[in-house]
């Protein structure tokens, strides 16, 4: 997909690999860039940082669990690619862990993500194109039980995805859902695993959006999760499993 002069709505936008997406798409050459997010602290930030950079960036109140919320960015007109990065993640056993943050994960990774899509992907069946990236993880594919309901939500998304490119395919909406390993961002500030910057996934996720991927691995390790995940699933399960909380 050519990405210039089109529309643009990240949610999770404020932080993290949500931050850099919306100022990598900015000097792609994007028209707008509908800039959402539950916490509305670090707006100021952003739009200080917009204003400098010269860059077309709306900031927008959305937390993707609430229906008014999502209801009012799809009010807003059309959104050419949608992309789902709001995302929470909690540590620990599934067992012992706090059940509301197991809950809040999937309301977040997963619900709010088919809300989003819900809400926008009928203008875009309408144009007959546009575009839905879902921000999922390599541990989709394997757990990794330092962040087991986190993965676990992420899995229900990348199924969600597939889910969606059947209905929304042959209508000239692309869904993806992209799989990066750990990022280096607040979320990840607990896990002592190697990380990526977030500048390299968001620019490894323009390129997929350009070249329209299905599912891509985003880095090396996630790349070689998935290798070995083919070809020795068990043992890979059984080295994941040394790393927990």
């Amino acid at each position: 997909m050519d990405i210039k002069g089109r529309r643009i709505l990240i949610t999770g936008a404020n932080r993290g690999l949500g931050r850099a997406l919306v100022f990598a798409f900015a000097k792609a050459g994007v028209a707008e860039i509908l800039a959402g997010a539950r916490n509305t602290e670090d707006f100021e930030q952003l739009k200080s940082d917009a204003h400098t950079a010269r860059v077309a960036i709306t900031p927008l109140k959305l937390d993707v669990t609430s229906d008014h919320d999502v209801s009012a960015a799809a009010n807003l007109g059309f959104v050419d690619i949608l992309i789902n990065n709001a995302g929470v993640a909690g540590y620990g056993n599934p067992v012992t862990m706090n059940f509301e943050d197991a809950e809040q994960e999937m309301n977040v990774n997963y619900f709010g993500a088919l809300r989003m899509a819900r809400a926008l992907a009928p203008a875009m069946i309408e144009r007959g194109d546009g575009m839905i990236v879902n921000i999922a993880t390599a541990f989709a594919k394997v757990n990794l039980p330092l962040v087991g309901t986190y993965c676990a939500s992420k899995a229900a998304l990348l199924s969600l995805g597939q889910a969606l490119r059947a209905y929304l395919g042959d209508k000239g909406v692309h869904v993806m859902t992209v799989m990066p390993t750990t990022i280096d961002t607040d979320m990840s500030r607990g896990a002592d695993v190697p990380k990526m910057t977030t500048e390299f996934v968001a620019g490894e996720i323009l390129r997929h959006i350009r070249e329209e991927t299905i599912d891509p691995p985003i880095g090396e390790e996630a790349q070689r999760v998935l290798e070995q995940l083919k070809n020795d699933p068990v043992g890979l399960e059984e080295m994941l499993a040394q790393i927990r909380a």
